[in-house]
């Protein structure tokens, strides 16, 4: 086996706990709360004020046999698992540790120009070698994880002299591990009342009539069933600003119609997602902190219904799940902090 000593994953994460609602609720929070793109040192605000925060960890760069790329090799894991959980996904690349730690000391900060090798792998989310054990090796049959998802980072700084334009910032939205439905979510931005930190607290406050010279948008395209039937809607609660998304599950057992078990499914190509979002700045915006966010709500009853219908596409119908109704953090799920000079 070839081998290879590279630097730590991660900087600092956030330690954090699952969520219990009627059913047992991953967290897909999960250590990754620290504004990856900011060193805490170069911010002229603390975002981790507070918090209860825990150092990442070193791994050592193996060759895979199993997986045939530099995958790490997990104790325990079969050969079936690394098929079941990681097949859709890129190759994992030798320089994946390097390339992630530019990351979380802030040294990448553009996410639209990192290759999906990198951003779609479970290694990139620190919490992933806390759960999967208990999540993935050995996990509980008769639990049921609808709903579960998160941005990466949380927070992010942009300072610009751009007016009378627009920019685009980038966050990854993924779904939580070891989530079993097919989430519906609708994600809105808008300009809070204020900007919080990772547990909560305030900030600073948004300058007054922020609306006037700020405007947002996602410019990520609907799923593409919504689109489908979203002009029959009496009612629609996405809006031309917002996204409605479906966040596929992260974990599923498969049965045959015996209900014998037949295998698992893992993480599909799509289980992380770049948003990309617009912010329209006036020219006659006065320099300042500004700050706008990202929330989610669940869909309207008749998006819902429709979605429910759609038995058709076998991965809707009963495995279909209106989320944001019980994943509540106390704050915006992404943040911008936007420095205008």
């Amino acid at each position: 086996m070839k081998k290879k000593t590279i630097a730590v994953i991660a900087i600092l994460v956030l330690a954090s706990v699952g969520v219990a609602i009627a059913v047992t609720l991953t967290t897909p929070l999960s250590k990754s709360l620290l504004p990856l793109d900011n060193n805490p040192k170069n911010t002229d605000y603390d975002y981790t004020e507070g918090a209860a925060i825990v150092p990442g960890k070193y791994l050592e760069v193996v060759y895979n046999d199993i997986t045939g790329d530099y995958r790490p090799i997990y104790p325990n894991m079969t050969a079936d698992q690394y098929e079941w959980y990681f097949n859709e996904l890129p190759a994992f690349p030798e320089d994946f540790f390097t390339i992630s730690k530019l990351v979380y000391d802030g040294k990448i900060t553009d996410y639209s120009r990192l290759s999906a090798e990198y951003w779609k792998q479970p290694e990139f989310y620190s919490a992933w070698f806390d759960i999967y054990e208990n999540r993935y090796l050995n996990f509980d049959e008769r639990r049921w994880t609808p709903e579960g998802y998160g941005c990466y980072p949380t927070i992010k700084e942009v300072a610009t002299n751009v007016k009378n334009d627009k920019i685009v910032v980038n966050t990854y939205f993924r779904t939580g591990f070891d989530v079993n439905s097919y989430q519906g979510l609708v994600v809105k931005p808008y300009l809070p009342d204020k900007a919080v930190n990772i547990l909560g607290n305030k900030v600073f406050d948004q300058p007054k009539n922020a609306d006037k010279y700020l405007s947002v948008k996602i410019l990520n395209p609907d799923d593409e069933i919504f689109t489908g039937f979203k002009n029959d809607l009496l009612s629609c609660n996405v809006g031309e600003e917002g996204w409605m998304v479906i966040l596929k599950p992260t974990h599923l057992i498969l049965r045959d119609k015996y209900g014998d078990k037949l295998g698992e499914s893992g993480f599909p190509d799509d289980w992380v997602r770049i948003v990309e979002l617009e912010i329209t700045i006036a020219a006659d915006t006065p320099a300042g902190d500004y700050v706008v966010a990202l929330d989610v709500e669940p869909p309207c009853f008749d998006i819902n219904q429709e979605y429910y219908f759609s038995t058709e596409h076998e991965y809707y119908g009963s495995l279909y799940y209106p989320s944001g109704y019980f994943f509540r953090t106390g704050r915006p799920h992404f943040q911008v902090i936007l420095k205008i000079t």
